[in-house]
């Protein structure tokens, strides 16, 4: 592993590495809308896959929804109404009444305003009558005083026809840095009349703040209204009901760190974002509006709960996308925040969700890229996905704790070095799988000229003379295996068939290197222990690591039919006679540069006459060779061949046996040679 760690640190990996790893914890630092929208893949896939469940809340939905609307009519409706609907929720023990509905004119069936319309003298008699009529505003004014009422405010940008100062219900405890530089600021606001908003316990802002894709995460508890601080409609709303003054601010140079408000303490982000748990809908929390004015409803539905006043109805368009992929009426975004803080299960998103987010970012890059760029491929492989199913698990141990950490980023960011790696590691292989094969090439042609070389160093037989035939078919480029037969005259020849122990170009050199010996001993008609004795001692000083040669040096008289020879260490000499009845000879000598010595009486001959019979002396490539059943020919199916041929002739009997040893592929180098006497 070190050293690995070594090389991953000092080749060019490590520049690709490095920049790459700098762009992606720096794009994570700025956090551009697109990888803010990767992000938010793992924040909201939380919501879907862990749904919230409630089965009993504190906030009651007053809807205004179509069935309301179809049965009291156009909206808005006049300010009756909305009087008479305030005073059955107070009379029925409603905590707070919170209206996410803005009332922002006169009710234009007041007397006032319909002698304006129809633009009647107050003295005349129509104007008196009319004049008579009771004020819907003053009604529902009176319904305000009565209760512990919250009307919203929503912060603007452009500066609306009528623009008012408004001041908060709420006071405020600062600790710390003025909270105003932290939290969202706007210049003009949308509220209701002044002369209504007089009489409400609370002001609240509803004013949403939703993403690039639309889509609503997190909501401001706090925010900077014409240089007034404004806490969200629910944060008031749960303030009157807890018969609360103040709201504790805390911040520092950071942001801020903490709203509290009586027993309740809140986590925000640096700018009071609150991040929503959304909960699966209940159909039993929205109440349509006209139920309540029919008396249709329990009034224990309303006691002791906060009670928000919104719209459901497809024509007010008061609607918002959510993590959990629903869309919801803006009023339950409301309901759904008080939940969180009554039930104490509130989503943190803060410095340590952005600390364990970085530690899985950088560890996860600099592992996923080592491994990518070192491992073995199927391990490398198996290391990533066993790291993303850790992160992926963690990620929703953590959110089950209420603690928001994207895992979607260093998922996409393990992902992309991780390829990374892979990619530079190919290039790297390829680049020495194509060194190794210009090599191999090499070696190939170096192989072939020497396979080219080297056959010539074996005899070429007459076509007249049928007695004597050998024939070696090298299982590689080059043979370790070698044979050779040398005319003294018209009857005497010597021959050898030697075998290298080893394989390949350094078994071919020794063996020409022993043969040169032979040939040039043979031709000057040295005996058969001096030829031996010269060859051994080449071999001794020429072997590579204890490589040896297995040889049977002899010499034939064709005529006579006596034949003088030496085994060392080689196959036994096959004999067969004219009754193909078979004798082996077997070795009496160890082999050739297993003992250097100077003793020429060392090396005793073996004299015998072979009149009427066939020499075949063979390597172990024909013995252990395989047949196309898979079998290996050995010396029994040596025998079988040469009887059922019934042929003498060495020539056809070789081959016979190549023949029946050649596949695809050859177990070793096949030699033979055949000596008919």
């Amino acid at each position: 592993m070190i050293k690995q760690l070594k090389s991953f640190f000092s080749n060019k990996s490590l520049l690709v590495f490095g920049v790459m790893f700098f762009l992606l914890a720096l794009l994570r630092i700025l956090n551009p809308n697109y990888i803010e929208s990767i992000t938010h893949l793992s924040l909201d896939s939380y919501q879907k896959i862990f749904k919230h469940k409630l089965t009993n809340t504190p906030v009651v939905i007053v809807d205004i929804d179509e069935k309301s609307i179809g049965a009291i009519g156009q909206f808005p409706w006049n300010r009756k109404v909305f009087g008479d609907l305030t005073k059955i929720l107070n009379e029925n023990g409603a905590s707070v009444i919170a209206f996410d509905i803005f009332f922002s004119e006169h009710d234009k069936q007041n007397p006032q305003e319909i002698l304006k319309a129809f633009n009647l003298k107050k003295s005349s008699r129509l104007g008196k009558e009319i004049s008579k009529l009771p004020n819907n505003d003053e009604y529902f004014l009176q319904q305000i005083q009565s209760g512990n009422i919250v009307l919203p405010i929503v912060g603007l940008v452009q500066e609306p026809t009528n623009s008012t100062k408004q001041k908060p219900k709420a006071k405020y405890i600062i600790k710390g840095k003025d909270p105003k530089q932290s939290i969202f600021s706007f210049a003009h606001h949308l509220t209701s009349l002044e002369k209504i908003n007089i009489h409400a316990k609370g002001i609240g802002s509803i004013s949403v703040i939703s993403g690039t894709d639309g889509i609503l995460r997190k909501v401001p508890l706090l925010l900077n209204i014409q240089n007034e601080i404004f806490p969200s409609i629910s944060i008031e709303a749960l303030r009157i009901k807890e018969k609360q003054k103040n709201i504790l601010i805390q911040s520092s140079e950071l942001g801020i760190e903490a709203i509290k408000l009586r027993p309740f303490t809140i986590q925000t982000n640096p700018n009071a974002m609150f991040w929503v748990k959304y909960k699966e809908p209940l159909k039993q929390q929205y109440i349509s509006a006209v139920d309540i004015l029919e008396n249709k409803i329990n009034p224990e539905t309303f006691k002791g709960k906060i009670i928000l006043v919104g719209s459901s109805a497809q024509g007010l368009f008061d609607f918002v996308k959510t993590p959990t992929g629903l869309v919801i009426p803006g009023v339950e975004v409301h309901a759904n925040i008080i939940e969180n803080i009554i039930n104490q299960d509130v989503l943190q998103r803060d410095t340590n969700s952005f600390l364990i987010e970085f530690a899985i970012l950088i560890l996860g890059m600099i592992f996923s890229f080592f491994f990518a760029d070192n491992a073995r491929p199927k391990w490398s492989i198996v290391f990533y996905l066993g790291m993303v199913l850790m992160v992926l698990v963690l990620g929703s141990s953590l959110y089950q704790n209420n603690l928001l950490v994207d895992i979607s980023y260093p998922i996409f960011s393990i992902t992309i070095l991780f390829m990374s790696g892979l990619y530079l590691r190919y290039l790297r292989e390829n680049a020495m799988s194509q060194e190794f094969e210009k090599k191999q090439m090499l070696l190939k042609q170096e192989r072939e000229i020497a396979g080219e070389v080297q056959k010539k160093l074996f005899p070429v037989l007459e076509k007249s003379e049928e007695r004597i035939y050998g024939a070696n078919v090298p299982a590689r480029d080059v043979s370790g295996d070698y044979f050779d037969i040398i005319k003294i005259n018209q009857h005497e020849f010597y021959f050898t068939l030697a075998d290298v122990s080893g394989k390949g170009i350094k078994a071919g050199i020794l063996m020409a290197s022993a043969s040169a010996v032979f040939k040039s001993l043979a031709k000057t008609n040295n005996s058969i222990s001096n030829i031996s004795l010269r060859m051994n001692n080449q071999v001794s000083e020429s072997s590579y690591q204890g490589m040896f040669v297995t040889a049977v040096i002899g010499k034939v008289n064709l005529e006579t039919g006596d034949v003088e020879f030496i085994n060392h260490g080689h196959e036994p000499i096959m004999v067969v006679d004219q009754a193909k009845q078979f004798k082996y000879i077997e070795s009496s000598f160890p082999p050739l540069g297993i003992i250097p010595t100077d003793d020429e009486s060392f090396f005793e001959t073996t004299k015998q006459n072979f009149k009427g019979k066939n020499l075949l002396i063979y390597t172990d490539g024909i013995t252990e060779g395989y047949l196309n059943n898979g079998s290996e020919l050995g010396a029994s199916g040596f025998e079988t061949i040469i009887t059922k041929s019934k042929e003498t002739n060495p020539k056809k009997i070789i081959t016979l046996v190549i023949e029946a040893l050649q596949s695809d592929y050859l177990r070793d180098d096949i030699t033979c040679l055949g000596i008919k006497i």
